[in-house]
């Protein structure tokens, strides 16, 4: 399927996104768009696949033994109230071997066919990925995205949000490039386990440099204590 447009967007969003004026909206600005659709929000939607001859479906079964299994219908009425906007639904079913068995729909303006139904649930289906190891890492993996610093005079909150970015962003390189800190996370066991050690060795230890807390946790290398000066 060639999902290139004249700027080469698709917005993949929630179920919250599938609402009439936030559809206008991204069709007058010309992005292509595949937000989420629960059948209990569409009910009339979900109706006329029911009973439309012109709904269609496909089944398919890879080789890992997943059946893919997709009801769509191209240019039906997003709900009952407006029949002018039309959109492009399609639902899907996923049975693993295990027995295993999830649900998904969307709500799109590119059109359905055969060949290009499994990109098209692939694309929506990435936004979990996103929301899983983006958002939900800056929730609880330390970065406090979530907590309340205050508002302060100006744009204290706008700079803290920025600076919580920033070092995710240097976490993400870190990880896909250190190969020290990717030496550290295996030692670890797991992510979580890797940053809480990390944030231990900061309030305990004395830190020379990054390489030296990489190398401690990679290689369990004792760095040396922190001397407190009493005098």
């Amino acid at each position: 399927m060639n999902t290139r447009t004249s700027n080469s967007f698709i917005v993949v969003e929630d179920k919250l996104a599938a609402k009439r004026p936030h559809i206008k909206q991204l069709k007058s600005l010309n992005y292509r768009f595949i937000p989420g659709a629960k059948p209990g929000d569409h009910v009339a939607l979900c109706h006329s696949m029911g009973t439309s001859d012109a709904t269609q479906t496909w089944c398919h079964t890879d080789e890992q033994g997943i059946q893919h299994r997709f009801r769509y219908h191209n240019a039906v009425p997003l709900n009952d109230t407006h029949f002018d906007l039309e959109v492009n639904f399609i639902e899907y079913w996923e049975s693993r071997p295990n027995g295993k068995t999830q649900h998904f729909s969307w709500v799109t303006d590119l059109p359905l066919r055969e060949a290009c139904l499994i990109q098209i649930m692939r694309i929506g289906r990435s936004r979990w990925r996103i929301e899983n190891e983006t958002f939900n890492t800056l929730k609880n993996q330390g970065y406090q995205f979530e907590h309340n610093f205050g508002h302060g005079h100006q744009h204290l909150i706008t700079v803290l949000m920025h600076l919580m970015m920033l070092a995710f962003l240097i976490d993400q390189i870190q990880q896909r490039c250190c190969h020290l800190l990717q030496q550290g996370i295996k030692k670890m066991g797991s992510k979580t386990r890797f940053w809480h050690k990390l944030r231990e060795r900061f309030n305990s230890l004395l830190i020379a440099d990054w390489e030296t807390l990489y190398l401690s946790l990679a290689y369990k290398l004792q760095p040396v204590p922190m001397v407190i000066d009493t005098s």
